[in-house]
């Protein structure tokens, strides 16, 4: 039974942070509503791609290690409750050159931390990871706490469970503004020709590369870019358990994610920069003839018995801020609208925690979650 103490709250955009949001809310008794223009599990924010790339040894520093470490324990009792494996636990790799600064962050973070991290030899590696090309200054480091994540799955079954705790979510919605009334919230808002408006006591707002038009003063602080995947033919021996998720630096374009086939072939992000996208509602699918053959040869370079060319190359957005952390507060113009975006494409895999910071703050107004590296003030 929901307690009448607890808010009405409106959640703008059920995908990454949307889904865990709303389910933590309804667990809570809290009335909850989840407002998505699309269908649930959609790839055109960051669930999309097929996979994500889980770990515990964080290049972007060890401030994130007690995050991460909730949030592994909250994927996998998600995965319990939804009777699904959302989480797969075939460890990350980290291989570059030992003074690449991530690497050496890597190395940092996991010696502070005593974390479960296993630096390979050359040998030890060319055994158990032989489709690696090693050049002569590669480490190679195993976090045995990484993974894999499967975001659509994801979604969709935190979407379901949020549903089945009392949520209720409106899909083919598009929300048009949220207005703060004073003490509250108006939730403007098309189905198809009609036009409502529903009233809530708070909105969290998360609605993934489309955050700067849901929330206007974001426009200067968050660029939306474009990232283009491809996926290359593999086989068995390129399946989780012989292959974990990872990241490469080994110099120059030797710099991208490598995730293993789950069905659709090895995914390969080349790191290199992203192009903007002026209108999240029209992301340009057309990939730059120079592109695929810069990924191939990088493949070609690090990887053994992939084939020369992907056989999938799709376009994909993500939100990034100028320091690459991502946002979470009240916007200073609707006080009672939270707002949770620009998460710069390592946002998913800690998507339970952030919701469980972003839930505090609708309920308490403070959290225990450090997230003042995230405060939407920090761009004033």
């Amino acid at each position: 039974m929901k307690s009448r103490q607890q808010p009405s709250v409106a959640v703008i955009g059920v995908g990454t942070m949307g889904s865990q949001v709303l389910h933590r809310l309804a667990t809570q008794g809290v009335s909850a509503s989840g407002f998505e223009q699309f269908d649930i599990g959609h790839e055109r924010g960051g669930a999309g791609g097929e996979t994500r790339i889980f770990r515990v040894a964080y290049k972007e520093g060890g401030s994130y290690v007690p995050l991460l470490r909730e949030a592994r324990s909250a994927w996998e009792r998600l995965g319990e409750q939804a009777g699904v494996r959302l989480l797969d636990p075939c460890g990350a790799l980290t291989i570059g050159s030992a003074q690449d600064p991530d690497v050496r962050t890597v190395v940092g973070v996991s010696d502070a931390w005593g974390l479960d991290v296993e630096r390979l030899d050359s040998r030890q590696a060319a055994r158990r990871f032989a489709q690696h090309q090693l050049f002569d200054d590669d480490v190679v480091l195993l976090d045995r706490q990484g993974g894999l994540l499967h975001p659509r799955r994801a979604v969709a079954e935190t979407a379901l469970l949020a549903r089945k705790a009392g949520a209720s979510i409106h899909t083919g919605t598009t929300v048009t503004d949220v207005v703060d009334t004073g003490n509250g919230v108006a939730v403007h808002y098309r189905t198809g020709d009609e036009t409502r408006v529903e009233s809530f006591d708070q909105a969290v707002v998360c609605t993934g590369p489309w955050i700067t038009r849901s929330v206007p003063r974001l426009a200067r602080e968050v660029a939306i870019r474009r990232a283009v995947l491809c996926w290359f033919d593999a086989g068995p021996r390129w399946a989780p358990e012989h292959f974990p998720v990872g990241i490469r630096r080994s110099g120059g374009e030797n710099t991208f994610s490598f995730f293993p086939d789950v069905g659709g072939g090895v995914k390969i992000n080349l790191h290199v920069p992203k192009s903007a996208v002026d209108d999240p509602d029209r992301l340009d699918p057309v990939v730059e003839p120079e592109y695929v053959p810069r990924v191939s040869a990088a493949v070609a370079r690090c990887l053994d018995g992939l084939p020369e060319r992907p056989t999938t190359v799709r376009t994909f957005m993500e939100g990034y801020t100028a320091d690459n952390h991502g946002i979470i507060g009240r916007d200073p113009d609707r006080p009672h609208v939270l707002v949770m975006g620009g998460f710069s494409g390592h946002g998913f895999k800690l998507a339970p925690v952030f919701a469980r910071s972003a839930v505090d703050l609708l309920l308490t107004g403070r959290t225990d979650v450090p997230i003042d590296p995230l405060s939407l003030s920090r761009l004033a």
